[in-house]
């Protein structure tokens, strides 16, 4: 039973039957099982005992009795008195004939339980949820007794594991932690989902934009390739595509509004402005990269360009270009045109570690990271960022050399770190048409179709979408960053019925009223 009148948590009969155990047997000590400490025992006069017990095994003493421990404790007179007093010898002798060895782990047991109280008790917790020694109503306290009878030590560490957690989520930053019973808000969301389907912004591909489910904020879509694939063009295409909202239609031979604009941010990591501007000139003109740079224009392309140029000073899209950075870097920049100029869509040219990452994550981790270690931290930051702001993130990276002649391109050929595709929503590699492809192409084609892709996108991951592993063929023209849809096939080559899907959407007005001024004079990394 508890000590009720010292009000101190113990039990005697534990104390008495592991100290005899100890007694007759103090190979105990040596058993992995078992773990005695002085703390064990809450009074003086036990942990004298136990003490003289302890040093007396662990001098190799294989069998103890009263007489050596009497002895032992002679030497040093105020325990011996202690010892004494308490009549020492008549003790361990009424302890050696209660002792049941068939009993010792129960009693072992419940000893660690009560040492387990009294530490907690001492460390501030309060105890009395488990074992409150104060409770004056009998049957109470005998309802307490015995549920506390029935745990373990890990039960009272989980307990006090749970109160702590309890205290973290009141009290600490939780921001990444959200709980829910998972039926909070779901008629709302039935009745939400059917005014407003689940649906991002539009993509260059409209059977992309039917498999993604459009470009969704609190995204991060990841579309690999080889160097010098277009990887850069693919993203400034659909940064085009989002952020001005008209362009040239070459088979229309006119100007089409696209019916959307929304702010967005570049972040380019090779390229500077004027290489950027030739590009989005390009897109939305329709007029060849080439036509513009060489300055040799033909029929109206001179007019469209001029026409496009003065869109693209009209519109949402910011640009900025940075060499040497760690993700510290890129995610100010990302925060700043979130709030400043309203850029929900970010497009991030591309993922590679630089010398001031490589240096971040060393300081950071107090050692060296390996590449695919250090692109894991950054798409994480990435996603993390693109969840606490509700953006979308469009990024890229490299593939490894042995691409080119796999069937089937998935994680497996992302250079340096297959994790990356763990962290992103869409996880895609883009790659120019090759000789396996040929068959299924010529098959396409002989139906009459006029358009002959010359790029594949093949879709490995797609979070809240219904394909998977499928192939997507295109005709990507890189003189002017646009795409065009071809078809779709599944890994076996077999053609899959996928619609087109066109959106809408306007410029958030709340959003607008942040563009004010187009300078960036004054902003620094």
């Amino acid at each position: 039973m508890a000590n009720n009148e010292q009000n101190v948590y113990s039990n005697n009969l534990a104390i008495i039957n592991v100290l005899a155990a100890l007694i007759s047997n103090p190979l105990l000590f040596a058993d992995n099982n078992y773990h005695f400490d002085i703390n064990d025992f809450p009074d003086q006069f036990h942990q004298i005992l136990f003490g003289a017990v302890d040093h007396l095994a662990h001098q190799g003493m294989q069998k103890i009795d009263y007489i050596d421990i009497s002895e032992f404790l002679k030497q040093y007179p105020a325990q011996f008195q202690i010892f004494t007093e308490n009549k020492g010898v008549e003790y361990i002798q009424n302890c050696l004939k209660l002792f049941d060895e068939k009993k010792f782990d129960y009693y072992y047991k419940t000893l660690k339980k009560y040492s387990l109280l009294r530490l907690f008790q001492s460390q501030g917790f309060d105890v009395t949820g488990i074992l409150d020694l104060n409770i004056v109503d009998p049957k109470k306290l005998a309802e307490m007794q015995d549920n506390f009878d029935q745990m373990t030590a890990n039960d009272i560490i989980l307990y006090f594991e749970t109160k702590i957690i309890q205290a973290k989520e009141n009290f600490g930053n939780s921001d990444d932690l959200v709980q829910n019973h998972i039926g909070d808000g779901i008629m709302e969301l039935i009745d939400e989902l059917k005014q407003t389907p689940e649906m991002g912004m539009a993509l260059l591909s409209a059977k992309l934009t039917t498999i993604y489910r459009g470009a969704r904020r609190g995204c991060v879509y990841m579309e690999s390739g080889a160097s010098g694939s277009g990887k850069t063009r693919r993203g400034i295409g659909e940064a085009c595509n989002v952020a001005i909202p008209e362009r040239y239609d070459t088979e229309k031979k006119k100007w089409v509004k696209t019916g959307y604009s929304e702010p967005a941010l570049l972040i380019e990591t090779e390229l500077e402005l004027r290489e950027i501007q030739t590009m989005v000139l390009a897109f939305v003109s329709g007029v060849p990269e080439t036509h513009i740079l060489d300055g040799k224009y033909e029929d109206d392309e001179e007019e469209r360009v001029r026409k496009a140029g003065h869109l693209v000073l009209s519109s949402h899209l910011w640009m900025v270009a940075i060499t040497n950075y760690d993700m510290d870097d890129i995610i100010n920049v990302i925060k700043k045109y979130n709030q400043i100029y309203g850029c929900n869509y970010v497009y991030y040219d591309y993922l590679s570690e630089t010398l001031k990452i490589m240096a971040e994550g060393s300081r950071k981790t107090k050692m060296s990271l390996r590449t695919d270690q250090v692109l894991l931290s950054m798409i994480t930051q990435l996603k993390d960022c693109a969840k606490q702001l509700n953006i979308f993130i469009w990024t890229a990276t490299q593939l490894s050399g042995d691409y080119k002649n796999a069937k089937e391109l998935d994680a497996g050929y992302l250079r340096s770190a297959k994790s990356l595709s763990d962290k992103v929503d869409v996880g895609a590699i883009i790659v120019p048409v090759r000789e396996m492809d040929q068959p299924v192409i010529d098959a396409y084609c002989a139906k009459g179709f006029e358009t002959v892709p010359n790029f594949v996108i093949h879709v490995y991951k797609i979070r809240r979408g219904s394909y998977q592993n499928i192939k997507v063929y295109i005709y990507f023209d890189r003189g002017t960053c646009r795409v065009y849809d071809c078809f779709v096939t599944n890994n076996k080559g077999e053609m899959l019925p996928i619609a087109d899907t066109n959106i809408e959407t306007y410029l958030d007005k709340t959003k607008a009223e942040k563009i004010e001024d187009s300078s960036l004079v004054g902003f620094e990394f």
